[in-house]
Parts: C-alpha cells; structure tokens; sequence
C-alpha cells in the first residue's frame, strides 16, 4: 500500500473517532474532545480500532480479489 493509503486510512478512523466523541453525552464542545486526558486515550483507541477494521477489510478484498483471479489448474 502506498503512503497516501496509509494516511487515508488514519485520517478516516480518526474523523470517524472524533465523530463518535462528539456524540457522547458529556460532551459539551469539540475542545473537550482534545484537552481531557481520558477522552484523548478513548480517540486514541478508537481511532486504533478502526484503523485495524479497515486495514482487515482491505486485507480481506485484496485476498477476494486475488483468489478470484486465479486459473483454475487442470
């Protein structure tokens, strides 16, 4: 995977964490998100645990893709 994948994929994970903090009910402004110590370690693993799903989705796709493109052997 090239570099802008990787970078992609962190920035995707990392809207979509700071997204899911924003909906927390003790949330009261994004700045809350990133000045308190316990929300920063929740991004933190958030953003971890989906970086890993779409790192296996794109494993599992590639895999698809390649077993599908395989000659049959006689």
């Amino acid at each position: 995977m090239s570099k802008k994948s990787h970078l992609i994929v962190f920035f995707l994970a990392l809207t979509i964490a700071v997204i899911l903090g924003g909906l927390d009910y003790e949330t009261r402004s994004i700045s809350d998100l990133f000045f308190k110590t316990r929300n920063i370690v929740a991004l933190g693993v958030y953003t971890l645990l989906f970086m890993t799903v779409s790192y296996t989705g794109i494993w599992m796709y590639v895999q698809a893709k390649l077993f599908l493109n395989k000659k049959p052997t006689k």
